[in-house]
């Protein structure tokens, strides 16, 4: 039986200006190289180099992210396949991002659900994504069109959301910014040939 991914897409309000309602579409990701492919480039957290029960904050700081409810901790587990190293987030996981993202994933045991923050403010709630059972990882991952530089990890089942890798990509470039970079393109190649 092929392994089937899922992919939804929300419109979610992201805000009130005088045009009217300003939507973010939000697409959800169960299949790891389908968001790969997707997000582009990204940054990975593994957990791994720290000994059991550390308590994990700031030190992934220089990568762009921090732990920010400061009851994360290290388990070192068979249950964590990818490497043997995961987070206990001993209840929801909140993290806060060095710069606004538009791509999040993670690799987890059990059920998850991730809500990304803009500002303080709720953007998007995924649905409950189930892990793969029997000892195997779930994927969840997202897309967002609008800036997010927050996030909560929750299990709405059993309530500690366990992290076994963690992954953020960075914002997309504005229109106006693939625009300039396209016409500079073309104008460099019209320069060589001349």
């Amino acid at each position: 039986m092929r392994n089937q991914s899922i992919h939804w897409i929300f419109a979610v309000s992201a805000g009130i200006s005088c045009a009217g309602t300003t939507q973010a579409a939000v697409e959800l990701f169960t299949d790891f190289a389908e968001w790969q492919a997707a997000a582009g480039s990204y940054s990975t957290v593994d957990f791994t180099g720290f000994p059991m029960g550390t308590f994990i904050t700031d030190q992934y700081s220089a990568l762009g992210v921090a732990f920010t409810d400061g009851n994360d901790s290290i388990q070192l587990t068979p249950g964590f396949t990818l490497d043997g190293a995961g987070l206990d987030g001993n209840g929801p996981t909140d993290l806060a991002f060095v710069q606004s993202m538009t791509a999040f994933a993670i690799h987890f045991p059990g059920v998850a659900q991730v809500q990304l923050l803009s500002g303080g403010d709720s953007l998007y709630l995924s649905p409950p994504v189930s892990g793969g059972g029997a000892g195997a990882l779930g994927f969840l991952g997202v897309i967002s069109t609008r800036l997010f530089d927050a996030a909560r990890l929750i299990d709405p089942v059993f309530g500690d959301a366990d992290i076994d890798n963690l992954y953020f990509g960075p914002p997309i470039p504005a229109p106006a910014t693939i625009v300039l970079l396209t016409f500079a393109s073309i104008l460099h190649k019209r320069r060589r040939r001349c």
